[in-house]
């Protein structure tokens, strides 16, 4: 039996009738669909499942810990709080907007158990940024740290009560909210209700609101453990064990919060990704890989994710060879597609660890497709391969299927697609085209139901009538000892429509020629997707909140960051 069909029969038997992840067709979003018979009512369900793990470690940070037991009832009382004194019901919106911290995750549960909806913003973004976010959602209550409280007081007109430098929250008088432990119980929020907004990253303009439901966050988190169950399902056979005698074995979930917890992968992966198992999260002031790896090593961490520049930074560090990171099972890339150097990379520098990658988006409540381990190895080109219960089509520019393998716009209906954008109707019109979701994003699909991404459509260089994939040519010079990363893009012109640049960072020590790099395009890449420039450049990549490639900022600087200037240039 080949690899994918071992994984096949594993998980269809996990999700088979009277199995711990069954699945049946369901009314969901206006269409027929297939969900998790487990799905629970509501978020808050989940929470109070959680009090299970009771002595376990939650979370860590610096000298402070708290085990399920400890956080779970003050995140309740926190919430009888929000309701008995700011109104928190169905329909109120309560905004969160500070630093990763254990505050966060306190005023997020608490949100979650008063039923009213967490409204989860960007906290690196400007003070209009996160003005405009309040603003365009309606917030009744913001729950913020100092520094955001200063740079919003006079733009918020609800009540913001603030986090305290070691723990709690105050009033806008400075007096401290007296948090009672209380019982953890469950709202009567319904599946389709709005769970949490959640922002897009606003790459190609202002950011939009998206509306997650609790049916979408909750299969999302079963998800998770359906993949998880098949892994391990898999290991014990080859082991010749039980799968939950192995799963006793095995070391609990434990991971540093490297991801902010305004994002998908931060809020959902991570946060509830880790209650919904009895993982533990372990906080980090600042982005330092020295520090991580010592936090690695001190508390035996299971599984170390974030976005590409995160394990570029933690393989680079001079540390790195002399830590222990044998603890480390299980390295995920999020954020943005892997590229093929940085995979392998990662599996050399964690040798005992599965690597892994997927695809997905903001309205997608975390990934349309993903693959772990041996299932990511059997394609590693690829993004992954469609998680169970998601429906998708390839189409055309007419909105007509594709046959596999062949590059269209990927459309996605399910239950983990998001409601849609918080008072934007013009923005649901172009997303949404009969109860299917259009993401944006050009790729294939395959017979094994892997999805490879081309390109952003947007991101798609139109140079004398040819379409020119900007992820095509950037996995192109991936391969290029010494390279840490590659941005591909178009510039405006008057002759060719557009023409195609491309802008290299080294490694650290590393030096790349440009004359080189263009002998290698005209070697490797067809004569029209030959970059008219290559542009190596000494300094790191200007990025958005989450960690991706600010395109749309390295268009706008071209003109006057690059031309010579700071960078090796060579045109084609």
């Amino acid at each position: 039996m080949s690899v994918l069909a071992e994984f096949d029969a594993i998980r269809s038997g996990l999700s088979a009738p009277g199995q711990p992840f069954e699945m049946e067709q369901r009314r969901v979003k206006g269409a027929d669909m297939l969900v998790y018979k487990s799905l629970p009512p509501n978020l808050s369900h989940m929470i109070v499942q959680a009090q299970m793990f009771g002595d376990r470690t939650y979370i860590v940070s610096g000298e402070r810990r708290w085990t399920y037991a400890e956080f779970l009832p003050l995140a309740a009382g926190f919430a009888e709080v929000l309701r008995e004194r700011f109104g928190a019901a169905p329909g109120v919106h309560i905004a969160i907007a500070m630093r990763n911290s254990p505050e966060w995750i306190l005023g997020y549960f608490a949100t979650i158990l008063s039923g009213a909806t967490a409204v989860l913003i960007n906290s690196r973004g400007t003070p209009d940024d996160m003005s405009n976010a309040l603003k365009d959602t309606d917030c009744a209550v913001l729950l913020a740290d100092q520094r955001r409280t200063e740079a919003l007081r006079e733009r918020f007109g609800g009540a913001i009560l603030t986090a305290g430098s070691s723990g709690g929250f105050f009033d806008a008088a400075g007096k401290a909210i007296e948090i009672a432990p209380a019982p953890v119980e469950p709202t009567d929020a319904q599946w389709e209700d709005p769970a949490i907004i959640m922002f897009t990253s606003g790459t190609t303009g202002r950011a939009k609101g998206a509306v997650l439901d609790h049916v979408g966050v909750a299969t999302f988190l079963i998800g998770l453990r359906h993949n998880g169950m098949c892994h391990l399902t898999r290991a014990a056979r080859r082991l010749g064990m039980e799968p939950m005698a192995l799963a006793a074995a095995a070391p609990p979930y434990s991971t540093i919060a490297t991801f902010p917890f305004f994002h998908m992968s931060g809020a959902t992966s991570m946060v509830l990704g880790a209650a919904a198992i009895g993982g533990k999260i372990v906080m980090i002031d600042r982005w330092n890989p020295a520090t991580a790896l010592k936090l690695i090593e001190q508390e035996r961490l299971s599984i170390l994710q974030g976005p590409p520049s995160l394990f570029w930074d933690v393989l680079a560090c001079p540390d790195f060879a002399t830590t222990d990171t044998s603890s480390i099972t299980s390295v995920f890339s999020g954020g943005q597609s892997l590229a093929t150097n940085l995979g392998q990379a990662m599996l050399k520098g964690f040798p005992g660890a599965m690597g892994g990658g997927g695809f997905g988006m903001t309205e997608t409540n975390g990934p349309v497709c993903t693959a772990t381990g041996d299932e990511y190895l059997a394609n590693p080109r690829a993004a992954g391969r469609v998680v169970p219960g998601t429906e998708v089509r390839v189409v055309d520019d007419a909105g007509r299927d594709l046959p596999l393998g062949q590059a269209g716009e990927i459309w996605v209906r399910s239950p983990l697609v998001m409601k849609g954008y918080w008072n934007n109707p013009e923005a649901n019109e172009a997303a949404f085209h009969d109860g299917w979701f259009r993401t944006g994003d050009v790729g294939f699909l395959d017979a094994d139901r892997f999805i490879t991404i081309v390109d952003r459509k947007k991101d798609v260089v139109i140079s004398k009538g040819e379409n020119i994939y900007s992820a095509e040519i950037e996995r192109a010079f991936q391969q290029v000892p010494g390279m840490m990363e590659v941005a591909a893009f178009g510039v405006p012109d008057p002759r060719l429509g557009e023409r195609l640049v491309v802008a290299i960072v080294p490694h650290a020590g590393q030096t790349l020629d440009a004359t080189d790099l263009m002998d290698f395009a005209r070697a490797n890449l067809a004569d029209y997707k030959v970059p008219t420039e290559i542009l190596v450049r000494p300094e790191p990549f200007v990025r958005n909140a989450l960690g991706k490639i600010d395109k749309v900022s390295l268009r706008q600087s071209y003109q006057t960051e690059y031309e010579g200037r700071n960078a090796d240039v060579v045109s084609g």
